[in-house]
C-alpha cells in the first residue's frame, strides 16, 4: 500500500504530523514506527504545496476581503493625492 488514506492526508496538510501517525498506525494496525516510515515516504514522493500570490486569497473569502479593502484604499488614496 503506498497510498495513504484520505484523513491522513488531510492531517498531513494541515501540518499534523503526529496525529497522521498516529491514525495511520491505528488503520494500518502495525507500530508507529512503520507508519512514520510511510508519512516521511510520503512526503518525500509527495511534498505539501505552500499557497503562494493568488492561491492564498483563492483559499479564503476573509484574505480575499482583505486585499479588495487594501486595493479600494490604494486606489481612494490616489485619487486623493492627484488632486
Amino acid at each position: 500500500m503506498n497510498e495513504l488514506p484520505p484523513a491522513v492526508r488531510q492531517l498531513l496538510h494541515a501540518g499534523q504530523r503526529q496525529a497522521a501517525i498516529d491514525l495511520l498506525s491505528e488503520y494500518l494496525a502495525a507500530d508507529q514506527q512503520e507508519a512514520e516510515r510511510r508519512i516521511d515516504q510520503y512526503l518525500e514522493n509527495d511534498p505539501p504545496v505552500h499557497l503562494r500570490g493568488a492561491g492564498v486569497v483563492r483559499a479564503s473569502r476573509l484574505n480575499a476581503m482583505i486585499w479588495l479593502i487594501l486595493i479600494i484604499l490604494m486606489a481612494l488614496l490616489a485619487m486623493i493625492f492627484a488632486l
